[in-house]
Parts: structure tokens; sequence; C-alpha cells
């Protein structure tokens, strides 16, 4: 299975006419990764798995924080609320999972617990959520082309970043 976070989508990239597709892709990929890191015992495998699902998660979450969230609040601010709440539960399992390093005694109990605790996240974002915005008379193309943008940024700093600490080493 491909590790790039950004490779699961299909080649055509963000798909700014149908914003809640590219969530959707990203809850696939991300379900898949926790199952491939879930599933094995092969330490390389987690060692590869288990980073590229905080990276991921991270950026999905930054995306729907900073975009996503706050242009889709109208449609049902009890559930964005809620959903925001999630994702600072996540987030603390990340922190905590980030200054671990795989293979430590908890890390397995903390992603399988981040799992849970992502999974159901999922869900209220798919079944509750996702209907909602579809709805509502949010412009879609418009959402769609702000997320694109933000999420061009992220992986442009993200690159910048890993390119320079490169040159470094």
């Amino acid at each position: 299975m491909d590790m790039d976070p950004h490779e699961h989508r299909s080649s055509a990239g963000f798909p700014v006419d149908q914003p809640l597709d590219a969530l959707k892709a990203d809850h696939s990929f991300v379900r898949q990764l926790f199952e491939r890191y879930l599933s094995t015992h092969d330490m390389k495998v987690k060692q590869e798995a288990g980073p590229r699902i905080l990276e991921l998660l991270d950026m999905h979450a930054n995306l729907e924080e900073t975009v996503f969230y706050p242009k889709v609040h109208e449609a049902d601010p009890s559930l964005v609320d809620h959903c925001e709440q999630e994702h600072q539960e996540a987030r603390q399992l990340m922190d905590q999972l980030s200054a671990m390093t795989v293979g430590d005694a908890q890390y397995d109990q903390l992603m399988t617990q981040l799992r849970d605790s992502v999974m159901h996240h999922v869900e209220s974002e798919e079944q509750s959520l996702f209907p909602k915005v579809q709805q509502s008379n949010i412009d879609m193309m418009a959402l769609g082309v702000q997320m694109q943008a933000f999420e061009a940024s992220m992986v442009s700093s993200q690159a910048r970043s890993s390119d320079q600490s490169t040159r470094r080493t």
C-alpha cells in the first residue's frame, strides 16, 4: 500500500466540486492505514504507518478546523462544535503518540484508542454532518476551492520543511 498521504485521491487531485468526497477519501485512507498498522506485528510496517497516520490526521484536522468547519458551521452549529471537540480529544492522543517511539509499550494501545476515536468521529461526520452540509445552501464549489488552496499550501509548506531538514543532514 502506498503510504503517501496525498496519493489516495484520484489522479485528478482535489475534487473542488465535491469537497466532501475529498474528506471521505481522507477518511478511507486513514482507515486503511490504521488497519495496516494494527493488523501486523512487522515493526518496519508499524514504523512506517504510525507516523503517516499522525501526519495525515494532523493535516486533515487542520483542513477541517481552518476551512471546512468555519464554512459549514451554519449547517448545524452544535454538531460542528461536537466535531471540533472530537478533534481535540484525538489531538491529545496524537500528542501522546508523537512523544513516543513506535514499539514503546503503550504505543499500540494508544494507536487503538486513536483509531476508535477517529472512526467514531468519521461516522459522525459522514452520517450526520455531511448530509446536513449537502442539504444546506453552502456553495460547495467555493468551499472546495478554499479547501484545495489550503491543502496545497500545507503540502507545499511540508515539502519545504522536509527539503530543508534533508539538506541539513
